[in-house]
């Protein structure tokens, strides 16, 4: 079993979120880094900033499905469009775990930095922007 920290997509109620339909979600939680919204989802780069998200416990089908999702070649991390690495979270409730997540593997344009961290609340900001 593996515990991977998800940002993105994955998060609850959003597109890809059925892939951890037999996960076991360990709680919401922060780790440091930048993310950025590359349009049908978002990168997550190295960086001093919180990037919060929620932590699940998986096994390796579905590590592997995610895998393929993020676009991650273990034989070839370099050629990868994300790096699945461990980075140290933090739980709401303070607990730090030790997690995989998935690391946007190219540049980013700096402009389409989402800076509070949170992909759902940009979201929701989004939605609020397109209504009347």
């Amino acid at each position: 079993m593996h515990e991977v920290f998800v940002y993105g997509t994955l998060l609850q109620g959003l597109r890809h979120h059925g892939v951890l339909a037999g996960a076991q979600f360990l709680g919401h939680a922060h780790l440091r880094g930048r993310l950025f919204d590359l349009g049908p989802y978002p990168a997550l780069r190295p960086g001093p900033d919180r990037v919060r998200g929620e932590i699940y416990r998986v096994d390796a089908a579905t590590l592997a499905h995610m895998d393929r999702l993020e676009d991650y070649d273990p034989q070839d991390p370099a050629g990868s469009l994300y790096r699945r690495v461990t980075r140290r979270a933090w739980r709401v409730d303070g607990e730090p775990r030790e997690v995989l997540v998935y690391l946007y593997n190219a540049r980013v344009d700096p402009r389409c930095q989402i800076p509070h961290g949170d992909y759902r609340q940009y979201l929701e900001s989004l939605r609020g922007k397109a209504a009347p």
